[in-house]
């Protein structure tokens, strides 16, 4: 009894230490799992995190390049840094452009030259001397963020062009006898040393003859940097037989600022041939050999903020159509399209629902939103007839989107686009900017009131101006945002560029800046007035700031529209870029 006693505790107690072991088991093996489904989810996140750094630093990269050639042909590409972050170039490819398969080839960058500091300019090839073959090339360079940057170079034989490199165009190609044609002259310093006084030399013509009389080149003299370039203009009236080529050679020049040596470019040239307006005697005008523009084509100027938000306050948007023909055209439907680069972007431009505020045309609000990237006028049934030679505004204020991420949008392309009886348009080559978290919304337009904000004051066209009289204008520089901790930083300036048929421009007033705008004239008889505020831009004490002038309206006998390009620069209580537009149209309508 004691034996068979001792044999079942036996068993009981044997299966209790084997149960144990089996649970013991199953238990570290769920601990296994665990730890490794922890280490997979880390391992992930931590990628997450490197990538979104990587994407993060690239944008934030910001460099440019200049590249040229030594006396003895060597390459120098030279890498300026203008970002927070030092940049890392990885490789140079260059591309033979003249040859028929233009062969490129990559070069990996020395590791002692590919890292460029934050504010330094560098020779990314100082160690790895490259002779250049005189011929056409573009110079690709790419950093191991994946930025790129291309120039082109151009390597004449013999001696090196010194820093200067000129093209010369002449406009038009055909001329009629004994009118103009125009000498267009792009000097551009591809040297790593400012040039100083940099001027068209004298102009050879052949045949001498042709020459009845000359202008002087516009700009007179200009000071190039590194990588800068200058258009020069001038006019030549020339005279000859039908069919005579005119040939225009010409190169440039100017002085080195550190060695005070003289720099020289290549010499350039380009024909023009002379045409008559008739054959001689038949009667017969000369064949155009193209005609590629569409007269009836209707103009498109823009109205931006910049930034756009974030706020709970709207946005001032708006498309100026011009009608440039002696013909009416109806206007059925107006968008604008803003669109934040990014393969997987999610940002919305305008809110959902936007609620539109209608400024202009007068009438109905046919203003919508689409979708959070697009705003749109619409209206088939009763469609905006535009008189001939006249202009009509498209204005509403629109409620700013959100950018979904932590990223500051520093760019948003921005296209208009009008549907109209001569068919359908666009316009590209514009942008704004939104803040991840609430900002200003920074305005620039007309006022019929001085500091306004108002709808009923606001606009972006002036039609009915009698030639010759004298016009007043107030424009208006604003925060459209109500929140006075948000505020652009007292010192931005308000620019004001005046058409050069306006004259007799005078500053009246200007409310809220620091001292009298500068009134400066340029070259071509244009005028550009800038302002700069006093005090910040938005908070309690001020909301917007005016600059208001006078000038006259050219004495003219045909209609003409005048463009007028308002534009402001300066930071926001963040340090955020802000950077409006307004291209308002000025409409003279003569007797």
């Amino acid at each position: 009894m004691t034996i068979s006693s001792f044999s079942s505790n036996s068993r009981r107690g044997i299966s209790s230490v084997v149960g144990a072991l089996i649970f013991t088991v199953l238990m570290i093996a769920g601990f296994s799992a665990m730890s490794l489904a922890l280490d997979s989810q880390s391992d992930i996140v931590n990628t997450q995190r490197v990538v979104s750094d990587i994407e993060l630093k690239k944008q934030q990269e910001q460099f440019g390049i200049a590249v040229f050639t030594d006396a003895n042909n060597i390459l120098n590409v030279s890498v300026d840094n203008k970002g927070q972050n030092p940049v890392e170039i990885s490789r140079v490819w260059i591309t033979n452009k003249t040859l028929a398969t233009q062969p490129a080839t990559p070069f990996s960058v020395n590791s002692d030259d590919a890292f460029v500091p934050t504010g330094f300019t560098s020779n990314v090839l100082s160690n790895q001397p490259l002779y250049m073959i005189p011929d056409t090339y573009d110079i690709k360079v790419i950093s191991t963020l994946g930025t790129v940057k291309i120039a082109e170079l151009t390597v004449g034989s013999g001696s090196s062009t010194n820093g200067l490199r000129a093209e010369l165009i002449t406009d038009p190609p055909d001329v009629i006898i004994g009118q103009n044609v125009t000498i267009a002259m792009v000097v551009t310093n591809t040297g790593s040393s400012t040039i100083e006084n940099v001027v068209p030399g004298s102009v050879t013509v052949s045949p001498s003859l042709a020459v009845l009389a000359s202008s002087s080149p516009i700009p007179e003299s200009v000071n190039l940097t590194p990588g800068e370039s200058v258009l020069f203009s001038w006019d030549y009236t020339i005279s000859g037989g039908s069919g005579d080529d005119v040939t225009f050679s010409s190169y440039a020049s100017g002085t080195n600022i550190d060695d005070f040596t003289t720099v020289t470019s290549n010499t350039v040239s380009d024909v023009s041939t002379l045409r008559l307006p008739t054959d001689g005697g038949t009667g017969e005008t000369d064949p155009d050999i193209i005609n590629e523009e569409l007269l009836a084509k209707p103009k498109l100027f823009l109205v931006i903020p910049s930034s756009n938000g974030d706020s709970v306050q709207k946005a001032l948007w708006g498309i100026n159509i011009a009608n440039p023909v002696n013909a009416p055209m109806k206007v059925s439907k107006v968008s604008i399209v803003a669109f934040a680069p990014g393969a997987n972007s999610n940002e919305k431009v305008f809110a959902s629902p936007c609620d539109p505020e209608n400024i202009f045309p007068v009438g109905p609000n046919n203003w919508n939103c689409p979708s959070e990237n697009v705003i749109m006028w619409q209206n088939y049934a009763n469609p905006i007839v535009i008189a001939p030679n006249s202009t009509q505004a498209f204005l509403a204020k629109i409620l700013p989107g959100t950018v979904s991420g932590s990223i500051n949008l520093e760019s948003v392309t921005v296209q208009a686009n009008v549907f109209t009886t001569v068919g359908s348009f666009g316009k590209a080559g514009y942008q704004t900017t939104m803040y991840n978290t609430g900002n200003v919304i920074g305005n620039v337009y007309l006022s019929s009131v001085v500091d306004s904000r108002s709808n009923d004051n606001i606009n972006s066209t002036r039609t009915g101006i009698v030639p010759g009289s004298i016009q007043t204008f107030n424009v208006v520089f604003a925060d459209m945002d109500s929140v006075d901790t948000t505020y652009i930083q007292s010192g931005a300036q308000l620019i004001i560029n005046i058409p050069k048929e306006w004259t007799n421009v005078n500053v009246i007033s200007y409310s809220g800046f620091a001292s009298a705008p500068s009134v400066t004239p340029f070259g071509d008889g244009s005028k550009q007035i800038v302002g700069i505020t006093s005090s910040n831009l938005g908070d309690t004490l001020n909301q917007a700031d005016t600059i208001q002038f006078s000038a006259q309206a050219p004495d003219i006998t045909n209609d003409q529209m005048y463009v007028m390009y308002v534009l402001a620069q300066g930071q926001t209580q963040n340090n955020f870029s802000i950077g409006p537009l307004a291209e308002i149209v000025l409409q003279v309508d003569a007797p």
